[in-house]
């Protein structure tokens, strides 16, 4: 029996159109071969480097529950899902971007939503479930909604979405399921895009919202089936994807008690399809820099895990930077983060708050950093090393403005987290606008990054920093101290 929803069968019949041509050509087949991504590349080549497109064609509250498959509680306007620190994650595979969250005090419901890259429409890829009295999802088939800060993966080697969670509903904290007796710990939750359709619910049948909701068992709870040491946290964690010896890979930087100095976890998807395992691994800690809010990102090319900080006390960087050739189960404590305070050209320390998010562009080895406070204005920072091979603990940020009109209004309510991505095969970044209550729509955005680094858009000739600037602006990296460990607050 074919279990799959209307949406997986359209990119089937794509991805069988599409080998079979390849076939015909000569030419390998591979899992990307689904993704028609025809659409964005011609929106792309006909924008500017340094410019934005808007690539979605309608609302996004087009996708919303209704009728009886709805929301039934007062939590129920899913527009939360875009505002209530949220992320999101492209499928690569079927060229769609996926957006889960809700949680905590804003949403309860848990659906997920599918932005097409084919068409540049929004849909749902599940109904919500149906919560209990206790406001836990009455089959414990699917996840709780959750706050996910920067916490929704795609997994390409797998084919799958992982979400960590954050601040589940009503909780706040970490997903839970409830038996009627005992409440228990749960999550990473999988889901499967395979099975996506907009008229099943995400778990079994009947725990929708309406009962006579189909279930589409789309979800996959992967709590017991994981070894090693997780996070005890995920609110405010930020993640980051690679794949390493075939394996897909999520490395974590999360907050024990949001104390402001998250460990460095790497967690292995093991072949779950075959009862394999997942595995945990705590590989990292911070002691130089501070963190609540924010991204991560890898640079692949200097093998680094990048996640965004705040400048607070005595705690002057903007970036955590972490060496992973230094990862180290058996003594995590041996990898420490590095501190990386940024400047612009002119030697200036470089102002960032919550609103920026950061990506690596794998093409020109560039760090792309989205300031969604002031609508498409992005920066570029590139790593720096000394002749002898150290890197330096001060890097320079380039002011890259906006070489079209045409632009995201930003100005997030909670902040940007994980609503920008890297999108290698089209070499650009995608974009997840604020939501507005005023149209019901947040926009899609792919932003076309500059094809060098040394690429400075007209208007933007600025000098080069004096090497006394960059002294001065490094000064507030000397003597930071060890800290201490912090309590909960």
């Amino acid at each position: 029996m074919n279990t799959a929803g209307p949406r997986a069968t359209k990119k089937r019949l794509s991805l069988l159109v599409s080998m079979a041509a390849l076939v015909m050509s000569g030419a390998a087949s591979t899992a990307h071969a689904a993704a028609d991504l025809s659409r964005l590349e011609s929106l792309l080549s006909a924008t500017p480097e340094g410019g934005w497109v808007k690539v979605s064609t309608n609302t996004f509250s087009s996708a919303k529950p209704t009728g009886a498959a709805a929301i039934g509680n007062g939590y129920n306007n899913p527009g939360a899902v875009v505002i209530a620190w949220s992320s999101v994650a492209w499928d690569s595979a079927n060229g769609d971007l996926l957006l889960w969250g809700g949680g905590h005090g804003n949403y309860s419901g848990n659906e997920m939503y599918v932005w097409d890259g084919a068409s540049g429409a929004w849909d749902r890829g599940s109904l919500p479930s149906r919560l209990d009295a206790n406001n836990f999802v009455v089959d414990n088939a699917a996840p709780q909604s959750s706050h996910t800060y920067d916490n929704n993966v795609y997994l390409p080697v797998s084919g799958m979405f992982v979400t960590f969670g954050g601040a589940a509903f009503q909780n706040g904290d970490i997903f839970q399921t409830f038996d009627g007796t005992t409440v228990s710990p749960s999550g990473p939750w999988l889901w499967d895009p395979s099975k996506a359709d907009p008229n099943k619910v995400g778990g079994t049948t009947g725990s929708g919202w309406d009962p006579a909701s189909i279930g589409g068992e789309m979800w996959t709870n992967r709590f017991s089936q994981t070894t090693g040491t997780a996070p005890e946290s995920y609110v405010n964690a930020a993640t980051a994807y690679r794949t390493e010896n075939g394996k897909d890979v999520v490395y974590v930087a999360a907050d024990r008690g949001s104390s402001g100095f998250p460990s460095l976890y790497r967690y292995t998807l093991g072949d779950f399809r075959n009862g394999g395992l997942d595995t945990w691994e705590k590989v990292g800690e911070m002691y130089n820099s501070a963190a609540y809010a924010g991204a991560a990102t890898i640079d692949t090319k200097n093998n680094l895990f990048l996640r965004t900080t705040i400048v607070t006390g005595k705690y002057t960087s903007n970036l955590a930077v972490w060496d992973l050739n230094k990862s180290n189960p058996t003594d995590p404590g041996a990898n420490q983060d590095v501190g990386v305070q940024l400047v612009d050209e002119f030697g200036n320390p470089f102002q960032m708050n919550t609103k920026f998010s950061i990506e690596y562009d794998s093409k020109t080895g560039q760090i792309l950093l989205w300031d969604g406070s002031d609508q498409g204005t992005v920066w570029s920072v590139t790593p720096t090393y000394d002749a002898n091979g150290k890197m330096l603990t001060t890097w320079v940020v380039k002011k890259l403005i906006s070489t079209t009109f045409a632009q995201p209004g930003g100005n997030f309510i909670t902040g940007v987290f994980g609503k920008w991505d890297y999108i290698e095969e089209l070499d650009a970044f995608i974009a997840l606008n604020e939501y507005s209550s005023t149209t019901g729509d947040a926009e899609v955005w792919l932003y076309k990054p500059f094809s060098t680094t040394s690429t400075v858009p007209p208007g933007n000739t600025v000098a080069e920093p004096s090497a006394a600037a960059l002294l001065l602006a490094s000064l507030g990296l000397l003597g930071l101290a060890r800290r201490r460990k912090q309590s909960r607050v």
